[in-house]
């Protein structure tokens, strides 16, 4: 069995993938937390790791000494040019955030079923990334919904978007700033999935992760009149694919 570890700003998310590909179990910690982070049984059964760390040396410490306690091998994925037939037209491929390059390469492998798809990961960052003809074309990076509604609450005097709700025409400042923040976002995929439509003159396959993808869902579902795929996975899932494709 395979452990995929990945290390996101605020979270690391953890699978264990059986030799069908399948999730054993899974799990995730506050990357604070990481230091007092009790190493679950199942790890024990893991012949080797992969890990995606885009949160910085701290916690790349903290992973290591974990995966050294667990006497777990690990090595740390690497953006890369092509991985398993997906081509990367990235200036610099090794400079793409593993974390997106892992999640195309599990869209690509698992959920493409045309020839584009746009691939969303809906985290502390909102990443919204191309493919098209099995390469991937390029891509957005955009503050996420809490970093959006914290640049409010911190920069502002009496805007708090941390109590208001989705509306159309919002009628108070907490429900302007909180719809505002969401539709910017929204704005942004829409505008993403238009361009990519264009190009290629297909309607792309449209895949959602990340910890706010269930906000985005339902209004992404009205606007395109048919549901994203929901992935929730989805780095996980290309690091084992990534792992894997190695034995």
């Amino acid at each position: 069995m395979i452990l995929a570890i990945d290390a996101g700003n605020t979270r690391t998310k953890w699978a264990i993938f059986g030799d069908d590909g399948n999730v054993q179990d899974a799990g995730v910690s506050l990357n604070v937390e990481l230091a007092e982070f009790n190493i679950p049984l199942s790890w024990r059964a893991c012949q080797r790791a992969i890990v995606a760390n885009v949160a910085g040396e701290r916690v790349a410490i903290s992973i290591t000494a974990l995966l050294k306690k667990a006497e777990i091998a690990f090595v740390c994925a690497k953006s890369e040019g092509e991985t398993l037939g997906l081509k990367s037209k990235y200036e610099a491929p090794e400079s793409l955030g593993v974390d997106r390059w892992a999640a195309l390469v599990a869209a690509f492998k698992r959920y493409l079923n045309q020839p584009a798809c746009l691939v969303v990961n809906a985290g502390t960052a909102l990443t919204i990334d191309a493919i098209y003809q099995n390469a991937f074309m390029g891509g957005l990076i955009v503050p996420g919904f809490s970093m959006m509604q914290n640049a409010l609450l911190q920069n502002t005097a009496a805007v708090n978007p941390q109590n208001g709700q989705a509306k159309a025409f919002p009628l108070s400042t907490a429900d302007a700033s909180y719809s505002g923040a969401l539709t910017a976002i929204v704005g942004a995929i829409v505008m993403q999935a238009d361009r990519l439509e264009s190009h290629c003159q297909d309607v792309p396959t449209v895949v959602m992760s990340g910890g706010d993808a269930a906000i985005l869902m339902p209004i992404l579902t009205q606007v395109f009149g048919a549901k994203p795929v929901l992935a929730e996975n989805l780095v996980l899932e290309g690091l084992y694919l990534m792992e894997s494709a190695k034995s």
